[in-house]
């Protein structure tokens, strides 16, 4: 099966032209003989932030999270209260290649993440596929068949309502079940990676 990967990016600036990448967070699921295997990666690349979005750093936690050390490009930070291993950004840029080589991109807004990671990696590097899913479009695709087919039955009750655009992620999360990411997780590219995985696996009854 093809590999998912459940993916967020904390960034200096909501445009990819302008800012440039800080944090990447990837849980890249792997299947063997029907088994699913989630390994999460994570790393912290210094960026320049001479154009920097102060609101951008602040909704992102940059100068309270920020750790990589003063001497080093970039750091993986993926232990959990564990050591932080400073890295060259060309070994960060290898190993997000490396990760997301053939797989789905998976998160809440992916075109954003796979805009800034393509401009980490540079042209042509990117070789995941070109089609990411957006956990709040496939919850809403899921509310609207459930609506449909609960029409069709007649047994759709008066309070359900179709979901509205623009979505809301957050809205349509817990919708399914999954409480979104409280202040400590939220905004965090682990804490939201996973979390586009709790939605994911809600919808499919974690198919994949």
């Amino acid at each position: 099966m093809t590999n998912i990967a459940f993916v967020d990016t904390e960034t200096t600036h909501l445009d990819a032209e302008i800012g440039e990448v800080w944090e990447v967070a990837v849980i890249l699921r792997e299947t063997d003989d029907n088994t699913p295997t989630d390994t999460e990666y994570v790393w912290q690349v210094r960026p320049n932030l001479a154009t920097a979005d102060p609101e951008s750093l602040k909704i992102g936690r940059y100068l309270e999270r920020f750790v990589v050390p003063p001497h080093a490009e970039a750091a993986w930070t993926g232990y959990d209260q564990g050591p932080v291993l400073p890295m060259q950004r060309r070994e960060v840029v290898a190993a997000v290649m490396d990760v997301l080589s053939g797989a789905v991109l998976v998160g809440s807004n992916p075109g954003f993440d796979d805009r800034f990671l393509r401009k980490l990696l540079g042209p042509g590097a990117a070789q995941w596929h070109y089609r990411p899913v957006d956990i709040a479009v496939l919850a809403a695709g899921y509310m609207h068949g459930l609506a449909h087919m609960l029409g069709q039955a007649g047994t759709r009750p008066e309070y359900f309502r179709d979901p509205q655009m623009p979505y809301s992620s957050r809205s349509l999360s817990r919708w399914v079940g999954v409480e979104p990411p409280g202040d400590e997780a939220a905004h965090t590219a682990l804490g939201d990676a996973r979390w586009a995985r709790d939605v994911f696996d809600a919808v499919t009854g974690g198919a994949f």
